[in-house]
């Protein structure tokens, strides 16, 4: 990935500076050793866990590049978040035929201009050679998931997506991409309803959150 590791430093920072830190670094690394190793502390080591897989745990830099993403009009680090996606993938075999993601309500669109999960996808379908596919429709703005607690999680997304009408996923073998797993809530909801269809799907997210024990009250 030589070529798209320069046309990506020339998109997201004109080349020459970590994603991560925006420290001096060589042309051709996309971040500098500091972060490398950070990174690479955050990797996941134990493969697929609750039947999903996960690139990094959202922690340190993880988080604050996620959070720079999403809240601070950056989607052109959507490619940068597929390409560790795609490296990541490359040493499991996941044998999918398309991928499709985890959408977001019009009215967070229209607030953020882009939709996040849709850009990881469509970067990473191009990456893996497979078609990306919107099959899912967000039909409920729910609360923020990040302010609730587990059993909140699972109200707040019941009946919050559809699965749309033109879509036809019976017999596929579809990645279904997320940015962030915390409780499952979420991508369980969108995984219920594409199996339901009669689609064959893995989850699959850019991290993933290990929350701590609510204190029993």
């Amino acid at each position: 990935m030589g070529k798209w590791n320069k046309f990506l430093q020339e998109l997201l920072l004109g080349g020459k500076k970590c994603v991560y830190c925006g420290r001096e670094i060589p042309y051709e690394d996309l971040f500098c050793e500091e972060c490398a190793g950070k990174e690479e502390a955050l990797r996941n080591k134990d493969g697929f866990a609750g039947g999903i897989l996960y690139a990094y745990r959202y922690e340190d830099i993880v988080r604050t590049l996620i959070h720079q993403f999403k809240y601070n009009d950056m989607p052109r680090y959507s490619m940068f978040i597929a390409q560790r996606m795609a490296e990541f993938l490359a040493d499991y075999e996941v044998n999918a035929d398309g991928v499709t993601y985890v959408p977001i309500h019009k009215n967070r669109l229209k607030m953020r201009g882009y939709d996040q999960t849709e850009l990881i996808a469509n970067h990473l379908s191009t990456l893996l050679g497979v078609p990306c596919g919107d099959f899912l429709l967000r039909v409920r703005d729910t609360r923020p998931q990040y302010k609730l607690g587990a059993c909140e999680r699972q109200k707040n997304i019941r009946g919050a997506f559809s699965l749309r009408e033109d879509a036809n996923v019976e017999g596929r073998n579809l990645l279904l991409i997320d940015d962030i797993y915390t409780t499952g809530a979420t991508v369980g909801e969108c995984v219920r309803i594409l199996a339901d269809a009669g689609a064959n799907v893995t989850a699959y997210t850019y991290s993933r959150e290990f929350l701590k024990p609510e204190k029993k009250k």
